[in-house]
């Protein structure tokens, strides 16, 4: 089979071996793959795959069932997206058969394909960890990314007023349409974020320079999710105030979880997030695909940081 590796700051279509499919496994036949930062950060040689992953780029993807491992009640020909710590930018991936789910009804494979990584993120984050109770207020940062898109809309569906910081303030008219309250853009003092607050929960990808802030934001009993570092990893914190507010500070990573987390998380995403897609409540923000010949541009197109949504790969268009 064809698969996309990083090598050496850049990408390569290349031929790799062909994963054998055991007991509970599935193989699927992709159809197209999501592209999320984690690629970025791997091809510059920045994220290696946790122990006995697939080195090949891709952590979500969509296709068909080609294969059934004993144990699986899945079957040959049915349309699958799934979450991966890696693998999914390639023609074919092997995947633990409870880490896929269906094609939501009335969605696309490219559309799919974008869903897995990024809902399983902020489902986790925000009402697993953090344990998000209706009528909590929520901050998001970055809230135009693909994270972003997918917790704006889970906020609003579960009843969480939620709102943001982005890059632009056409970002945040992007925010405000998927169901944000408001919010403040970068080039401005985002101690505006002041008059939303205080917050029960931010959901914070940035990290670093954005510390002090979210102490300040935070309500008390607030709880700061952690999940990247796009603002550097030092921070000065004031301990007085994590105490005086009995504030949580919880790090939280998914690619590195085992098979059985992934397992629950995603049994719990069948249960209470995949059904609103069938409703409508819930949209794929599928801003642009690329054919897997134009891969290159598309990491481009990620790393401008411009995207509002997911960018998706093509990787077997007569699938789609």
């Amino acid at each position: 089979m064809k698969a996309l590796q990083g090598v050496e700051g850049r990408v390569e279509w290349a031929q790799r071996p062909s994963p054998a499919c055991d007991v509970g496994q599935i193989r699927i036949q992709v159809a197209a793959a999501g592209l999320n930062r984690a690629d970025l950060l791997q091809r510059a040689g920045l994220y290696p795959p946790p122990p006995g992953a697939s080195d090949i780029l891709g952590l979500e993807c969509s296709g068909v069932v080609s294969e059934v491992g004993a144990g699986s009640a899945w079957q040959v020909g049915d349309r699958v997206c799934a979450l991966l710590a890696g693998g999914g930018m390639a023609e074919e991936v092997v995947v633990d058969a409870r880490h896929a789910l269906p094609v939501p009804e009335g969605l696309s494979l490219a559309e799919a394909a974008v869903l897995p990584e990024v809902y399983a993120t902020a489902w986790l984050n925000l009402f697993q960890l953090a344990g998000l109770k209706p009528g909590e207020k929520v901050l998001l940062h970055a809230g135009a990314s693909g994270v972003g898109s997918a917790a704006i809309q889970l906020c609003k569906a579960f009843g969480n007023p939620c709102w943001v910081s982005v890059g632009s303030v056409e970002r945040l008219a992007y925010c405000e349409a998927l169901g944000a309250q408001g919010g403040a853009t970068r080039d401005e003092n985002l101690e505006n974020l002041c008059d939303y607050g205080p917050f029960d929960v931010i959901l914070d990808p940035v990290g670093g320079n954005y510390a002090a802030l979210n102490q300040e934001l935070l309500a008390r009993d607030g709880r700061w999710v952690l999940i990247g570092l796009m603002g550097g990893r030092e921070a000065q914190l004031d301990l007085a105030v994590v105490l005086a507010k009995r504030l949580q500070l919880i790090g939280s990573t998914l690619r590195n979880r085992d098979d059985q987390f992934k397992a629950d998380l995603l049994s719990d995403l069948s249960q209470h997030v995949w059904p609103l897609f069938a409703e409508g409540r819930l949209k794929p923000q599928l801003e642009r695909s690329f054919p897997i010949k134009d891969v290159e541009l598309a990491f481009a197109e990620l790393a401008s940081n411009k995207v509002a949504g997911k960018l998706a790969l093509l990787i077997d268009e007569s699938l789609l």
